[in-house]
């Protein structure tokens, strides 16, 4: 005898259904992408640029050695992304310095570029760091207190 008056296909519709109303909702459509290059997470293209770069090269001068002994420098991997996160800064914020900075803003794009590669030679990454070390003075010099 039968307990159950529902068949077999009819219960096992009835748990889809109830499987599909418990369910989670569709997720959100991701937002398209950005027609503009983005290299930070969460950078406001509206941020100041001298406080960006300003504050970009600080975060990466704790790793490097003291100016004058780039020939000691062990271009590790916390050096060099870090170096890498100032070259994305750069990337962002660079073209909008002050027009007096601007030739250090490529100077910081070449340099850390060259920097950031564990393949980079290491005498190409100290002539490099010396050339970063100037322009980054240069540009902390030259940016407005904040």
């Amino acid at each position: 005898m039968n307990r159950h008056p529902l068949t077999l296909p009819t219960q096992a519709a009835l748990a889809l259904l109830t499987l599909a109303a418990c369910g989670s909702p569709a997720p959100e459509k991701a937002p398209p992408p950005s027609p503009v290059a983005r290299y930070l997470v969460g950078a406001d293209p509206s941020d100041d640029p001298c406080v960006r770069i300003v504050s970009a090269i600080g975060y990466a001068e704790p790793l490097l050695v003291p100016a004058g002994e780039e020939d000691t420098q062990e271009f590790s991997e916390g050096v060099r992304g870090r170096l890498a996160y100032v070259h994305g800064v750069v990337l962002e914020y660079g073209p909008r310095l002050p027009r007096e900075l601007l030739p250090y803003e490529s100077v910081l794009t070449t340099t850390t570029d060259r920097l950031s590669p564990a393949a980079t030679p290491f005498d190409r990454q100290v002539r490099a760091l010396k050339e970063y070390r100037a322009a980054s003075a240069a540009v902390k010099k030259g940016c407005p207190a904040s």
